[in-house]
């Protein structure tokens, strides 16, 4: 008897395939439902979610509205007003596309669709169970679109146990909304989280959105971006050089007024920041107008990323329209580096230019800082480089206790001391990073509280919304970690006191790296106490550039050894490596003798 294993899958396991694809989070859910409206022409627009939306969520808007056919049609998978034909995912300049939003929302939620034209006397309201129609009815109602998601993953239980708490997701939905709304600042946006306004939006220019979005401390101090090269159009804002001082979260980038992650931009803007030597993320808000044949928008289900056909002219035009803002407004003798030959290392195309001996060793110095690899595999001779293959450095699987008593600090960034198989390299940034990490664990899950030093004057720490509504939420933890922090209006917090053994700047600096790593990091079933203790180390651990006297070399290199996982940062980042004696003895032609 012939049979076959290969069989077609039924459409609600489709659905809920292609959902997987599409919603992540309850933050997807409202992301897709807003870009909607937007594409809709609303001028204002209202967010409501009950327990972080999980429970619930609605967004009505003013928009154009859908008639009882395209309500009828819109909850299906690959059904859109945006596109004709397969030329047309080349020419898109809306905020969706792909007529899968809905659809998704549909299959892993209880969703009702309410829609008026303008044209129209009354509206229409349509409702769905995991994608199957239950009702249709004809309902008065003000013009626009309305959907209510309600239940999210209420058929897929599993991928409700990976969501974070109410708090991180609806601080999720926040950042979410932002990003949107500073795209459009001529739309209105209300967030409500319950009872309780988490954001009001009222319309008006860009500056004022950045200001309600990030905070007026921060906006007020932003200079203007506007270039235009090789038919590319780069406008917007960035902070001063001497004001670097954010947070990753505090960069948007769009492209035709939709959000975009791109490593060629993060790239471009950082560079233009390195010669004024500062620490920390720039602020950034910059709008990019590409001709659309050259881009590709198709490339993540959910829209996440885009792809440049051309992407050495995309890094020159963004590193040269913020370094041109930023010259523009400094008075001091700045050093001005070439980075031209160091995008061509990486982009073959730009035409290769030499760049000063002092200029390339400040760049490799801030790469180290920033974490992309280098070349540490070759020796200078004379001018000369010899190289040495990458795979005379290993992991190594374990370290012996028996350690040479000395240390070389090199670079300011790397330990070197010799054990009985090698040389060891130590980072000495994600090697305390481990440490720490794993104290701090030990710390919040056991109940014992670090130690606090109060301030004699507290300080005042500004946070944007996104900040405000997580530190509320973790502010136990916090405290149990060494922070002492009180509300002090709005979106202020008092410090109090701070950990004993950390100096004061570093503790602000630890704050923001939390509440960075809170909004940027993919949570587990139960995040707080990694996501806490991750980011308490990575603000607190020593820094590339940071110098260590023997003793302290000693120290960490000794508590790196009592833990559990001491060849690997809390990022996953090595956090030594070993160059052992017999491949040194084979590079310098020896051979040793076996004893």
């Amino acid at each position: 008897m012939n049979s076959t294993l290969i069989q077609s899958l039924p459409d609600s396991v489709i659905n809920q395939i292609a959902a997987g694809e599409v919603i992540e989070r309850p933050s997807s859910v409202v992301k897709e439902l807003l870009e909607n409206a937007l594409d809709a022409h609303a001028t204002h627009i209202e967010i409501q979610i009950e327990e972080g939306g999980k429970k619930l969520i609605r967004v009505t808007d003013n928009g154009s509205g859908m008639s009882k056919a395209d309500l009828d049609v819109c909850y299906l998978r690959h059904t859109t007003s945006k596109l004709r034909t397969a030329e047309d995912l080349f020419r898109i300049k809306t905020n969706g596309f792909r007529g899968e939003a809905i659809a998704s929302i549909a299959a892993i939620s209880r969703l009702a669709i309410y829609s008026r034209p303008a044209s129209a006397e009354v509206g229409n309201r349509i409702r769905l169970e995991g994608g199957t129609v239950l009702e249709r009815t004809i309902e008065a109602g003000k013009p626009g679109t309305s959907f209510l998601a309600e239940d999210l993953f209420f058929n897929t239980p599993v991928r409700r146990t990976f969501l974070g708490s109410d708090a991180l997701e609806g601080s999720r939905i926040l950042d979410t909304i932002l990003r949107l709304a500073i795209a459009s600042p001529e739309v209105r946006f209300d967030y409500r989280s319950g009872n309780r306004e988490l954001f009001s939006g009222a319309a008006g220019d860009l500056k004022n959105r950045i200001a309600e979005a990030i905070g007026s401390a921060v906006a007020k101090n932003l200079i203007p971006v506007e270039y235009e090269e090789s038919g590319i159009k780069i406008t917007g804002f960035v902070s001063p050089a001497e004001e670097k001082k954010g947070k990753q979260k505090h960069q948007f980038y769009y492209l035709h007024r939709r959000p975009i992650w791109n490593p060629i931009i993060n790239k471009a803007v950082a560079r233009a920041y390195e010669p004024y030597g500062k620490q920390g993320y720039p602020v950034a808000v910059l709008f990019l107008d590409i001709p659309e044949q050259e881009v590709d928008v198709n490339v993540h289900p959910a829209k996440k990323e885009v792809r440049f056909a051309n992407e050495n002219l995309v890094f020159l035009a963004v590193h040269r329209a913020v370094r041109a803002a930023l010259q523009r407004t400094d008075h001091k003798e700045t050093p001005v580096v070439d980075f031209s030959a160091f995008a061509a290392q990486e982009y073959p195309e730009i035409e290769r230019t030499i760049v000063p001996a002092p200029a390339v060793q400040e760049r490799k110095r801030t790469e180290w800082d920033s974490g992309v690899e280098q070349d540490l595999f070759s020796l200078p001779e004379f001018g000369k480089v010899i190289p040495l293959s990458p795979k005379s450095f290993e992991t190594p699987a374990k370290v012996e206790t028996f350690l040479t008593p000395t240390f070389i600090q090199f670079g300011k960034t790397f330990l070197v001391c010799e054990d009985s198989e090698g040389l060891l390299i130590i980072d000495q940034a994600a090697a305390h990073q481990r440490v720490l990490y794993e104290e701090a664990l030990r710390v919040i899950e056991e109940g014992h509280g670090i130690e606090t030093q109060e301030l004699l004057f507290p300080e005042l720490l500004e946070l944007g919304k996104v900040e405000a509504l997580l530190l509320e939420s973790i502010l136990t933890n916090l405290s149990s970690l060494g922070f002492h922090l009180e509300p002090f209006g709005i979106l202020t917090y008092q410090l109090r006191g701070i950990p004993r053994e950390l100096p004061l700047s570093r503790a602000i600096d630890a704050l923001h790296e939390i509440l960075d790593d809170l909004t940027s990091s993919d949570f587990d079933a139960n995040p707080a106490a990694k996501t806490l203790a991750k980011a308490w180390a990575l603000g607190n651990a020593y820094q590339s550039g940071d110098s260590l006297s023997q003793k302290e070399m000693m120290s960490l290199m000794e508590q790196l050894l009592t833990t559990e996982n001491p060849t690997e940062s809390p990022s996953g980042k090595p956090t030594l490596m070993r160059l052992s004696l017999s491949d040194v003895c084979q590079k310098f032609g020896r051979y040793r003798k076996e004893s």
